[in-house]
């Protein structure tokens, strides 16, 4: 029966094995520092390859460039900045601040600058300047060539013949620009000029060159700048010369031909008007007045007859004329009386009053006529005066835009004239002759050789190359580690078999003069005999069925180190009293018996104990074991099992591997409960994946887990020590008499 009765309650949560494994399972728990230094202790030999091959590359590297050598030379510049040149006052001696230097800055670095120093230093025949020359050799082409390697087959380069020269200066200046560096440091008026070349004195030379050449060369385009204002300035000033003499001719011109006057005395036209003013205002008096007699004489004429013109305008003969009537009338008054009317003297007297009277009308018309005759003439001087003023003032307003016409070229004139006294007043400030044009800057130390070269630094290549190959080397363990499928740590076995890692065993195969099973006896304070003591510790703490006494110890793949678990447990629990069996069901005959150095015949297969009381064999190293070689069929391991249980309290199944037979799962189902050892760096996740599963079939009590192999026992550097080992030895003699006697 593939079967035995045990409770079921045992099998319930407590026994779950995990079975859906996580592609990630093996970085299962956090890493740290612990964790990490095993990483990288686990992959020391792929760290110590990147980084010797890194340190040896660097070193190749630092050995076979050519070295560049850095010169550096110092431009001090005038706080104040003198331009001559400017027109403005206040831009002709400005203060430099930061911007002005940063645009000095960006000066010395232009390309027209430097194309002044490759045509003033012939860079353009310089092979490390102008590439289109075939360079020197460099180290790396010289040991090319030392190792049979010729670089120049097969290289496409064009023909210098080929090439523009104007090209050829473009790619030095593209390349001076690429070795020439300029930098300040805060708000200092110094400018450090550094370059770059292979030889060190032509390095220090091009800095002195550049600095110099800088200092030349602005202080030409300073003194160029001054020459071309002072041209300009001469320029100007015959211009305008020329300008103000048009202009004073073209006045005079203006002026004689519109009759104007620049003295206000000599306008006879404009007191011409006056005049004619003064006259017009009094013909027009005189008018009104002759108006108003000849209108009052017609109106008294009206009323009063002939006799009231005498009261407008005085005349002597009518005067007379009016006296003598007066008498005529008298004496007429007198005859009549006198002499009745028809007197003769009467009517002489009569008719010389009527011939006076008709003396006075005529008279009377003749003084009205006259006035009329008056008024008359002054209306037509009237309108004499006003014909003739009125042409005078057409002429004055002609005169007048005459007159504005010759303000503004008077004033065209005058600013002429003052754009002329500027231009000489500036010219007297630029004069060449006498203007002294200061240097804008100054070389404040020369460039001193290099003796030292700035790349490649050989101390700074290899410790950045050993840095580097250090970071490659830990991403390299990193990408090693996540395609890593083996397992390294307890967590990652327990997160495959969802069961706790009961101990971990320390790597003893690789100290010398130590086996694992003795140091139990020579050392209860070893690594592995604290390991042995937690795995029995741990088998009798776990839920366990009551009564079960048979442990199965496998493994996925042999040499993981389940049959040293399983003696160490068996060691262990012998001599802490128990009484403990092992039973070697490993076909391949290197398991518990082997490594127990039990007899041949001894280890003759047997299916169980014919009676209680046959002896049970014993190795002759460990007495105090029991060891039991089965090969049966699975029924008569379940018989061997329970007529042991009767003679020993703990029953040690070592089964074969899991990678090598299937046995160690059906015989999973006769015991009471199994320990699955994982060898630590060897045993897959995959694996004990399928191994899980395959024990979950048959409903196996599965305890937990050793990782076996699991880092170095800590007193390792005590058991390499000769008086240590000697100090063992004597240990190793006096123990199994001891132990014997125990048993």
């Amino acid at each position: 029966m593939l079967t035995t009765d045990r409770p079921a309650d045992v099998f319930v949560a407590r026994n779950t094995i995990a079975t859906d494994v996580s592609a990630n399972s093996h970085n299962a728990g956090a890493y740290g520092p612990k964790e990490t230094v095993e990483l990288l202790w686990r992959h020391r030999r792929i760290l110590a390859a990147i980084v010797v091959i890194g340190v040896l590359l660097s070193l190749a590297i630092g050995l076979l460039l050519t070295p560049i050598y850095t010169a550096s030379s110092v431009l001090v510049f005038d706080r104040s900045d003198n331009r001559p040149y400017e027109a403005s006052a206040d831009a002709r001696q400005l203060e430099r601040n930061k911007s002005a230097m940063e645009t000095e800055l960006d000066v010395i670095r232009s390309r027209v600058f430097l194309g002044t120093v490759v045509d003033a230093l012939n860079l353009a025949n310089d092979p490390f300047y102008n590439t289109y020359l075939d360079p020197p050799d460099s180290r790396l082409v010289g040991f090319l060539r030392l190792l049979g390697v010729n670089l120049k087959e097969g290289r496409i380069k064009p023909q210098v013949d080929m090439v523009s020269p104007r090209a050829q200066r473009d790619r030095a200046i593209s390349r001076l620009m690429e070795t020439f560096t300029v930098d300040r440091k805060g708000d200092s008026l110094a400018m450090s000029v550094y370059v770059k070349q292979t030889n060190p004195e032509r390095a220090a030379a091009l800095a002195d060159a550049i600095a110099e050449h800088y200092v030349s060369w602005t202080s030409r385009l300073k003194d160029g700048a001054t020459k071309r204002t002072v041209g300009f300035l001469d320029q100007q000033a015959s211009e305008l010369v020329q300008s103000i003499a048009n202009k004073e001719r073209e006045i005079a011109s203006f002026a004689s031909v519109s009759d104007l006057s620049f003295d206000p005395k000599d306008d006879l036209l404009r007191a011409r008007m006056e005049q004619l003013n003064e006259q017009y205002t009094l013909a027009r008096v005189d008018e009104a007045g002759a108006l108003a007699k000849v209108n009052e004489a017609k109106r008294r004429r009206t009323l009063s007859g002939e006799a009231g013109v005498g009261e407008v305008v005085t005349s002597e003969h009518l005067t007379n004329l009016r006296t003598e009537e007066a008498k005529l009338e008298q004496q007429l008054a007198q005859l009549s009386s006198k002499f009745g009317k028809g007197h003769p003297e009467v009517i002489d007297t009569q008719a010389e009053l009527a011939s006076n009277r008709t003396m006075i009308a005529d008279e009377a018309t003749r003084i009205v006529r006259e006035l009329e005759n008056a008024a008359d003439i002054a209306s037509l001087r009237v309108n004499k005066f006003s014909a003739e003023l009125g042409v005078l003032q057409e002429r004055a307003k002609s005169r007048n835009l005459a007159e504005i016409k010759r303000r503004e070229l008077e004033r065209d004139l005058t600013s002429e004239q003052k754009r002329y006294d500027a231009v000489v007043q500036r010219l007297g400030d630029l004069n060449p002759e006498i203007l002294e044009v200061k240097d804008t800057a100054m070389v404040a130390s020369f460039a001193e050789v290099p003796t030292q070269p700035s790349f490649p630094q050989l101390g700074f290549l290899i410790a950045g190359g050993t840095l580097g190959s250090v970071v490659l080397s830990v991403i390299a363990v990193i990408i090693v580690d996540l395609f890593d499928g083996r397992i390294y740590r307890p967590e990652t076995a327990e997160s495959m078999l969802g069961r706790p890692t009961l101990t971990t065993i320390p790597d003893y195969r690789h100290v010398r003069g130590v086996r694992p099973g003795s140091l139990i006896l020579k050392d209860p304070n070893s690594a592995i005999a604290r390991a042995a003591r937690s795995l029995c510790l741990a088998w009798r703490s776990l839920d366990r069925p009551s009564g079960s006494k048979v442990l199965m110890v496998t493994s996925v793949n042999s040499g993981d180190g389940k049959t040293m678990c399983a003696v160490a447990m068996a060691n262990t629990a012998a001599m802490n009293g128990m009484r403990t069996v092992i039973v070697d069901c490993d076909p391949h005959g290197n398991g518990a018996a082997a490594q127990l150095q039990v007899k041949s015949s001894d280890m003759e297969p047997r299916a169980s104990l014919q009676k209680p009381t046959d002896p049970v064999p014993v190795s002759p190293n460990y007495p105090y074991l029991n060891v039991i070689v089965s090969r049966p069929s699975v029924h008569d391991c379940e018989q061997l099992f329970v007529s042991l249980q009767d003679s020993f309290d703990l029953i040690i199944v070592d089964t074969p591997a899991f990678a090598e037979s299937q046995e160690a799962v059906w015989l999973s189902t006769h015991v009471d409960s199994i320990i699955a050892v994982v060898s630590s760096g060897v045993t897959r996740e995959q694996d004990l994946a399928d191994l899980a599963r395959r024990l979950n079939l048959t409903d196996a009590l599965l305890l937990g887990s050793v990782l076996n192999f699991h880092g170095r026992p800590r007193e390792q550097g005590v058991l390499s020590n000769r008086w240590r080992a000697r100090l063992s030895n004597l240990i190793a003699r006096k123990r199994p008499s001891e132990a014997v006697a125990t048993n």
